[in-house]
């Protein structure tokens, strides 16, 4: 017979599991940044998978989305499907920088991940800046104009229109 001990121990392990899901979890509102946060962005050069700086600035004239997301987050992939449709169909008009936080995916993850997805996304390690920002619940988007600034944050994922809509109608600003 199983002691109460033996039982305690699972349900425990399991409670510290679920508990550090909400720590980081799939959606929330922590949708504002600051203006030295905005900047930051604005300025911020990542680095992909393969070595190169990436910077954002590098896409005036387009209307860039970072995305900080992580291949477990059901969310985030929901939105990779619109992201590319956008692309598709404004392919000179705008930049998906993929950028995982850091969390629970590496290098291999995301490489895994983009090698087994045809999405055109700009894949890069985004640690640094989800730490420096603050970032606690994906998906977690910045919209920057095409002048370079930040037009929208936002977390989570609403649906299927709302996203295509926002994206489509940044475009055409």
């Amino acid at each position: 017979m199983m002691s109460m001990k033996s039982l305690y121990i699972p349900y425990l392990l399991l409670s510290v599991f679920v508990f550090s899901l909400f720590l980081v979890s799939c959606g929330s509102s922590q949708n504002k940044l600051n203006t030295s946060q905005k900047q930051m962005v604005e300025q911020y050069v990542f680095t992909d998978w393969q070595g190169n700086e990436i910077a954002v600035s590098d896409y005036a004239g387009s209307v860039v989305v970072i995305d900080i997301w992580e291949t477990w987050c059901g969310p985030c992939l929901a939105a990779f499907p619109i992201f590319q449709e956008v692309i598709d169909e404004h392919p000179d008009d705008i930049v998906v920088i993929a950028a995982t936080g850091g969390w629970r995916n590496n290098r291999e993850d995301a490489l895994g991940f983009k090698a087994q997805n045809d999405y055109s996304f700009i894949y890069v390690d985004g640690s640094e800046l989800a730490q420096e920002l603050g970032i606690t619940n994906i998906p977690f988007k910045i919209i920057i104009g095409r002048d370079g600034k930040i037009s929208k944050v936002q977390t989570g994922f609403s649906d299927r229109n709302s996203e295509y809509n926002s994206l489509v109608s940044e475009i055409r600003s």
